[in-house]
């Protein structure tokens, strides 16, 4: 309306009488004085607070974001519904968090989302049960929330740690008796710590008696479930970031770094593009006897195919829940010319060989006669790991950091599986596991005999001279392509030119004729 009336504004004023330009100004004050009321309206109606940023579901499998400016209790509010994978028997999880502080508006919003736990963000206190927790807490600056974790020892970042185990903080540890286990699933003891408003839990708390227990306890309205480790990708695993971010009033800069993280991981794809070969790789650890491979439908398994790897676990192929027999994981890890182990920790290829499982039957020495192990490609994610006093098991950063440096995991499996781009980037958390006395027998090597070697290298430089060729013609291919694509585009330029010159002398003559009327009808208006 302000606009509307500016422009009537010199038609009016040619007279002289100015009470019309006195009512404009008058109008002015009157929007003015409306604005002013629209905004304390807006203030008053938005007492329950406004999120900084309406994060949205990119790349994740499991979770699933609503938000909801509309709803009876008229307070945007953002649901979140976690449903985690088949198999681990635990309904998904449904939350909405709402910056309403009063009781009655957040009874108003629990009203309308009667089967969620209601959550009134950003949190003051909040406890958490692993390091992929504190790494999302970090990332976000938000760790001075922490009011109670289980082994502080085992957090890989020092400025986390430390805080934690300064005294003035007032962070409890909950250690149990072992070192780590207990709080995790110790509801008692979480209902017991004092200024939290949300827990953070994993899956692994989860289960058949899980609700039970932490309803019996009185936290099932504190308890979230971060469950980023059923995620099927990388990224989806780090947008977990966002929803740390809304629990802390960092939704903005949440969005920011997981958009950073999606943009270095990309980049860190691209290079693959210069891999000359697609190697058979196995990923896997065992405990005992029992293997735990990497398999379709995991975040892990999908590193191997942005690596341009042929993962020799047949995607189709099923096995307990509690992991693969020993001797079918023997099996696959022969056919493998690369093996990326989880955290086993070897000083050596031999003295991994030559140790002792405790398990009747199982006979270690069989992994000398593993392709990796004679290639002497076994490579371990315990390079960043560090030896912790009082405990049985290390510390390693691959298990913290690793959720928002995904990138950065991508590329050392590229630089390892794909020797040819080693000089891509630095390793932060794979370690080249070393031989030992172990003597190299990879069956990918060339053989020693002089003849079979002349005859090898001539195979070699044969394929290579073929595939040479046969990058020359296509290479002649696309630049016959090439031509006739400049030559298409040439005409198709040249004829929008002609288009445009065109379309301007028309438009050029019709504001001619325009003019001419305009002209003639402000003549007639003086004449009259």
């Amino acid at each position: 309306q302000i606009f509307a009336r500016h422009r009537t504004l010199p038609n009016l004023t040619r007279t002289r009488d100015h009470e019309p330009t006195r009512s404009f100004r008058v109008n002015i004050m009157r929007v003015v004085i409306a604005l002013f009321a629209l905004i304390a309206g807006v203030a008053d109606a938005s007492s329950c607070g406004i999120f900084s940023y309406h994060s949205e579901v990119e790349s994740s499998d499991t979770l699933m974001m609503h938000w909801n400016s509309t709803s009876t209790s008229a307070h945007a509010v953002v649901h979140i519904v976690v449903t985690p994978s088949a198999g681990r028997g635990v309904a998904p999880q449904k939350y909405v968090l709402t910056k309403c502080t009063s009781a009655a508006d957040k009874a108003e919003v629990q009203a309308e989302y009667s089967d969620a736990v209601v959550i009134t963000v950003p949190v003051k206190g909040l406890t958490a049960i692993d390091t992929v927790q504190i790494a999302l807490l970090d990332t976000l600056d938000k760790y001075t929330l922490l009011r109670a974790y289980p082994q502080p020892l085992l957090i890989s970042s020092t400025v986390v740690r430390t805080w934690i185990l300064n005294p003035d903080h007032l962070v409890e540890s909950h250690v149990a008796p072992d070192g780590y286990g207990g709080f995790g699933t110790d509801f008692a003891a979480q209902a017991n710590v004092s200024n939290v408003d949300v827990h953070l839990s994993s899956i692994f708390e989860y289960g058949a008696s899980g609700e039970t227990a932490y309803t019996a306890a009185g936290v099932r309205d504190k308890m979230v479930l971060i469950n980023e480790i059923d995620e099927g990708t990388p990224l989806g695993r780090a947008e977990w970031i966002k929803v740390v971010g809304l629990l802390t009033g960092k939704e903005a800069e949440a969005q920011v770094q997981f958009s950073q993280i999606k943009a270095k991981y990309e980049t860190a794809k691209s290079f693959v593009a210069q891999a000359t070969s697609q190697p058979k790789v196995w990923y896997n650890g065992f405990y005992y006897d029992i293997w735990y491979p990497a398999k379709s439908g995991q975040y892990t398994y999908q590193y191997l195919v942005d690596a341009y790897t042929q993962y020799v676990l047949p995607s189709n192929e099923v096995f307990p829940v509690g992991g693969m027999k020993w001797a079918r994981g023997l099996e696959l890890a022969g056919k493998a010319q690369f093996w990326l182990s989880n955290s086993q920790s070897w000083a050596s290829l031999s003295s991994a060989a030559a140790a002792s499982s405790g398990v009747p039957l199982v006979d270690f020495s069989a992994l000398s006669n593993l392709a990796p192990f004679g290639c002497e490609n076994v490579w371990d994610n315990d390079l960043s790991s560090e030896t912790v006093v009082g405990l049985d098991y290390p510390r390693n950063d691959f298990f913290e950091s690793g959720v928002i440096n995904p990138d950065q995991i991508l590329k050392e499996i590229i630089m390892i599986v794909h020797p040819e781009l080693s000089a891509i980037g630095s390793h932060k958390y794979f370690r080249h596991v070393p031989s030992g006395t172990l003597k190299r027998n990879c069956p990918f090597d060339a053989s020693s005999s002089p003849a079979t070697t002349t005859t090898t290298a001539t195979t070699t430089k044969s394929t290579t001279a073929s595939k040479d060729t046969g990058a020359t013609a296509k290479a002649v291919g696309l630049t016959g392509l090439n031509l006739g694509l400049t030559v298409a585009v040439a005409i198709l330029g040249s004829s929008l030119i002609a288009l445009a010159l065109a379309t301007s002398i028309i438009f050029q003559r019709r504001m001619r004729a325009a003019r001419v009327m305009t002209k003639f009808s402000e003549n007639s208006a003086l004449g009259a």
